[in-house]
């Protein structure tokens, strides 16, 4: 797996929808039918705490998060042959390391492939049995793991959970404090972030996967590595 990047770039907020051909599928098999998190595409790996997804749908149509952008478009299938129409994107820029891992999902897809779905791994391989990509089914990983970590000496645990309305999503931080351990855990547009406290000039940063959760008095301020420099971040205030 390759680390998370931390270089930045420019943001591009313009929208733009590729025109795409409706080919339709007839009995989708029902092994098929889920959302695919990408673990391998090309043998290359992928970034950690990057999600590129493949959702496959029972009307015939698929769809998903590439990485930067949204995507969807319709597919075919002939046994195992599984053929991914054009897909209408969003046109969003992020940093260089996203945007290549997103250029090699999509490339991937545009190929000639069969598929095959083992355990909870589906396979998409290009002709003569190479994969082009392994994916995992994100329902199989969804069940809850609970983790204990000892902290020598810590004593005692303080923890506090407080509600934010940041930018108009709800988010509840949960602060866990024992001894030299400072940590902050929330969920962000369906993503869980563990963040843990780093240095900074003031207030209490933490850092967690490609998020930074600034806190200065009662307000935070999150953001995202995987976006602009010049990002200002969603500002928090303690919901009412």
């Amino acid at each position: 797996m390759l680390k998370a990047i931390a270089s930045v770039s420019c943001a591009c907020v313009t929208i733009e929808m590729a025109a795409m051909q409706p080919v339709a599928a007839e009995n989708v098999p029902t092994p098929l039918v889920a959302t695919w998190l990408a673990e391998d595409i090309g043998g290359g790996g992928v970034i950690d705490n990057l999600q590129s997804t493949l959702e496959i749908r029972e009307d015939g149509t698929y769809g998903g998060m590439a990485g930067c952008n949204h995507f969807t478009g319709t597919f075919s299938l002939s046994g195992k042959k599984i053929t991914f129409g054009p897909a209408a994107t969003t046109r969003k820029m992020c940093v260089p390391a996203v945007m290549e891992q997103e250029r090699k999902f999509l490339d991937a897809l545009r190929s000639e492939l069969t598929w095959a779905v083992e355990g909870t791994k589906l396979i998409l391989a290009k002709p003569g049995g190479a994969a082009a990509m392994k994916l995992a089914s994100m329902a199989a990983s969804a069940a809850d793991a609970e983790v204990t970590i000892l902290v020598p000496g810590a004593g005692t645990v303080d923890r506090q959970s407080v509600r934010y309305d940041c930018g108009g999503k709800a988010v509840e931080a949960e602060y866990i404090n024992a001894g030299p351990v400072s940590l902050v855990t929330f969920t962000i547009d369906g993503t869980f972030v563990v963040a843990s406290n780093v240095i900074s000039g003031s207030g209490a940063k933490f850092a967690g996967g490609q998020y930074i959760w600034w806190t200065k008095g009662d307000t935070a301020t999150l953001f995202d590595a995987t976006k602009s420099e010049q990002d200002q971040g969603i500002a928090c205030k303690p919901a009412s």
